[in-house]
């Protein structure tokens, strides 16, 4: 086994509290090795590059994870990954007094001491490893010496939080065209909350969109396979594929009595990120569906036109936008504050992970009316701008708590072409407020209740067909409604003044008599 190389100086810089914990595994990774050394079963070339890789894993969370990780957890989740991944219901784990954990399979059996220590807990799960292996038939054993790690790994990164994962080659490999904008799937963005994988958003004009897939909805299998324990890179792998090729999915929503199964065909998803219109009374409508690489230029584009068409105010629409890339965010919010404004900073368990994040130029909208328009399925970059223009009382901030998802992931190359996804930090807005798990608050709630899947496709049809000129009418949608007529009454960009702008026009339709149904 391999020692990690501790350089004299290095230790000298760091605080002493780590430099004694660096000392210490590096002391007790000696006995481990020398155990290892002498084990009479000696893996194939698979199997030790498998234990590399778990020693850059291990070091890599170590140093870059966001707070103290629990490594005993991390630990004890990897050897059911172990066991899992080596196939064979032989293996039982018995968990004994203390840290020690019992391994059996047959009559062979290996007790080992899993704490909480980073170096120690990895000598006793690198044993665990080639316990498992030596008792693997010799086929699985040739073949799987890597897969059965990347299975430990898998539950091991999964143990740390939600957004942390193992990332495959061949799902690295995928990842790379995850936000160039363009790709095949069915346009779902998802994430685990409380344990469930959960629809963060539907990316609009998408097949889960048009099935009437929303926030909140909980994706309980894929092609009939559970989701319960399934990695979200593997999620990511089994909802891409072919364009036409069908994936079912069977799909808990809250306020049903049971799942519901629905098919939806693939196709490539070409995702536009922002769309304009002129509203009644010139009001400018801005729908940003995400944050991509072009979205920046597409928003400078629609922003030149209102101002051509002399807006007086804008909607901009963050509403089931799942977020995408903080440096657009950052971009986006540019185009509404003045340079040097804070948009956004991050904190983590490192001093190097607290980054501030300042607007680098002036924006082109900075005295006109500005109402932000976020739901439960607004998360990651958009709340980043909703809250950073709330922060700066630049915008009124209109609709329903959004998401809340803050955290920073990181793709740490991890050897052998596979990856690490580590939640690194977590966002905070300009006056500190966390945004993970809390999401932003809007100023003003307006919202719909829960729609049926026929009147979600009815009104995202009726919003397309809008926002692309051809004929029909915008299905009602009264977050919208309320932001246009504050706009088509405000006097300055102040957000106060918008504010009691809103509330007044809120009460005028809670006053106002409904419709009479039309004549036939």
């Amino acid at each position: 086994m391999s020692m990690p190389r501790i350089r004299f100086f290095d230790l000298l810089r760091l605080p002493r509290a780590r430099r004694a914990r660096r000392l210490a595994a590096a002391l007790v990774l000696l006995p481990a090795a020398a155990l290892s050394a002498s084990l009479v079963f000696s893996l194939p070339r698979e199997g030790e590059e498998a234990v590399a890789l778990l020693r850059e894993a291990v070091r890599i969370v170590d140093e870059n994870y966001a707070r103290t990780p629990d490594f005993r957890k991390m630990y004890l989740a990897g050897l059911e990954g172990l066991r899992k991944g080596a196939g064979d219901e032989r293996f039982t784990f018995v968990k004994e007094a203390g840290s020690g954990v019992l391994l059996k399979t047959g009559e062979s059996e290996l007790r080992v001491r899993l704490s909480g220590d980073a170096g120690e807990g990895l000598g006793a799960f690198e044993r665990a490893y080639r316990f498992v292996m030596e008792n693997t038939a010799a086929a699985k054993r040739k073949e799987g010496g890597l897969r059965v790690m990347y299975s430990a790994l898998s539950a091991m990164l999964g143990a740390l939080d939600p957004f942390s994962g193992f990332v495959s080659p061949e799902s690295y490999r995928q990842m790379r065209v995850e936000h160039t904008g363009r790709y095949g799937g069915v346009g779902i963005i998802i994430t685990r909350r409380s344990g469930k994988l959960t629809v963060i958003s539907p990316i609009e004009d998408t097949p889960a969109f048009r099935a009437g897939l929303a926030s909140g909805d909980v994706i309980l299998e894929i092609d009939g396979a559970p989701t319960a324990d399934m990695p979200i890179t593997e999620v990511v792998r089994l909802m891409r594929g072919p364009a036409g090729a069908p994936v079912d999915l069977l799909v808990s929503r809250e306020g049903r009595a049971r799942p519901r199964k629905i098919t939806l065909r693939r196709a490539v998803i070409r995702i536009r990120s922002v769309k304009m219109e002129m509203m009644e009374g010139g009001v400018g409508y801005l729908r940003i569906a995400a944050f991509h690489a072009g979205t920046t230029r597409e928003l400078d584009d629609a922003l030149e036109e209102l101002i051509r068409r002399k807006a007086r105010g804008i909607a901009l629409d963050l509403r089931d936008n799942p977020g995408g890339f903080r440096e657009t965010s950052v971009e986006v919010s540019e185009r509404f504050l003045p340079e040097g404004s804070m948009v956004v900073f991050t904190r983590g368990r490192r001093r190097s992970e607290t980054v501030h994040f300042r607007s680098r130029v002036s924006g082109v909208w900075l005295d006109k009316p500005l109402v932000v328009l976020i739901n439960k399925g607004s998360a990651s970059a958009s709340e980043i701008v909703a809250g950073a223009l709330q922060d700066a009382d630049r915008a009124l901030i209109v609709g329903e708590t959004s998401f809340g998802k803050g955290s920073v992931q990181a793709i740490i190359p991890a050897g052998g072409a596979a990856a690490l996804r580590l939640t690194t930090a977590k966002y905070y807005t300009p006056l500190g407020r966390l945004i993970h798990e809390k999401g932003i608050r809007p100023d003003v709630e307006a919202g719909s209740p829960p729609l049926s899947r026929e009147e979600r496709r009815r009104r995202g049809a009726a919003r397309t067909a809008a926002l692309y000129g051809a004929k029909g009418e915008r299905g009602e949608d009264s977050a919208l409604d309320l932001a246009a007529a504050v706009l088509r009454d405000a006097a300055s960009a102040d957000v106060e003044a918008l504010r009691r702008g809103a509330l007044r026009a809120k009460r005028e339709a809670r006053a106002r008599p409904p419709a009479s149904p039309a004549s036939p």
